[in-house]
């Protein structure tokens, strides 16, 4: 049976402590998902209180301007934990160690790379990360 999108996040930080064990394509998109909406929802909120601890000017344009700010921040910190290791116990899922997350230091191919494991589907039987999820 498929995890709720609700119960994800709640698992998510429940378990932001656990690097050993195995999660589910559908509680890894689900808070992928929840992150990047909640990151976008602090950055217009920073953008509209003009709260700016970070100003990156994307062309010669003044009008051009991507804020970072106090609430996005704050998410980005909030979420750092429980992304983490989600995205370890995702690759485990597939057998993978969280090791595998160095490679996102190559420009490009590393991303592409993570990206096709976590789209995978996990393994059906136990492996060394543990019981299958159901």
């Amino acid at each position: 049976m498929a995890i709720s999108f609700t119960d994800s996040i709640k698992k998510a930080f429940i378990k932001a402590f656990d690097f050993k064990t195995r999660s589910s394509r559908a509680e890894f998109w689900h808070f992928y998902l929840f992150t990047v909406i909640v990151g976008m929802i602090g950055i217009q909120i920073d953008q509209y209180l003009s709260l700016e601890l970070i100003n990156f000017e994307l062309s010669r344009s003044p009008n051009n301007q991507f804020i970072l700010g106090h609430f996005y921040l704050f998410t980005y910190f909030l979420f750092l934990v429980p992304s983490l290791s989600l995205y370890i116990r995702r690759l485990h899922d597939t057998d993978r160690s969280g090791w595998w997350l160095l490679i996102m230091a190559i420009p490009f191919i590393g991303f592409v790379t993570i990206v096709m494991f976590w789209l995978l589907k996990g393994n059906e039987k136990r492996n060394r990360y543990g019981d299958p999820m159901i």
